[in-house]
């Protein structure tokens, strides 16, 4: 997907809601980070925040010793041209929990199709929640749109109406793409959608979750089985560097 985003200053905003750099002061390291919201969709508008998604991973020696982890950081950032930086960290063992139950967000955030820093910790998870796409995320899926709905029905800004409706349709075409076809499919919505067409689209999503052929849950061994050889890397580093965290 083409972007007007630049790419290297993401990464450095993302980076810097971990305290800057690839391993940040308090021991967690960046694996990768995406774009999401409407740059992601191809829905952005000029006025439109730049959002960022930043996997990070604690220090395994520091969960081993029962230290407590950050399973989420968040952080806005105002940049000198006067965009709003909307940065959001979740740490990896979080987001191994949610894409084993099928979280929607969770899927975006490894297969958005604009990865600002890459890694080989993306590539193999891409490929893990494509090869397991189950009928679990029909819920998230559902319960995103009808919240993207209620925004809409109880708007109070005439300047953003109609954004609630585009954004549950793409959510729920999103969504009927992955249960009825198997495939992960970022279409943007351009046009402002009535309620009834939304609805409509909605009964549809209930229609392919009944119809679906996908397994119920995803293959949870396969998902572990990531985050354990990806802890047991990070330990060696640390042993490596004399036990230091």
């Amino acid at each position: 997907m083409k972007s007007d985003l630049n790419f290297q200053e993401l990464r450095v905003i993302g980076e810097a809601a971990l305290g800057g750099g690839g391993h940040s002061p308090c021991a967690e390291r960046v694996l990768f980070i995406s774009s999401m919201g409407s740059h992601m969709w191809g829905m952005n508008r000029p006025e439109s925040d730049i959002d960022l998604v930043v996997i990070y991973a604690a220090s395994t020696m520091s969960i081993l010793r029962g230290l407590k982890t950050q399973a989420t950081i968040r952080q806005e950032i105002a940049a000198c041209q006067g965009e709003i930086y909307d940065t959001l960290g979740w740490e990896v063992g979080h987001l191994i929990d949610q894409l084993i139950r099928g979280n929607v967000n969770a899927i975006w955030y490894v297969k958005s199709p604009l990865v600002v820093k890459p890694s080989p910790y993306q590539q193999e998870l891409a490929a893990l929640v494509a090869a397991n796409l189950s009928r679990s995320s029909y819920h998230s899926i559902r319960g995103m749109a009808e919240s993207q709905m209620k925004s809409e029905d109880s708007l109070s800004k005439p300047e953003i109406a109609g954004k609630g409706y585009r954004t549950a349709l793409r959510t729920i075409n999103f969504g009927i793409n992955l249960l009825s076809h198997a495939r992960i499919c970022f279409e943007p919505v351009l046009h402002t959608p009535e309620r009834s067409e939304v609805m409509a689209a909605l009964a549809s999503l209930d229609e392919a979750y009944e119809d679906s052929s996908l397994p119920d849950r995803p293959d949870e061994g396969a998902f572990r089985d990531f985050l354990l050889r990806l802890r047991l890397e990070i330990l060696a580093e640390e042993e490596g560097n004399g036990g230091k965290a």
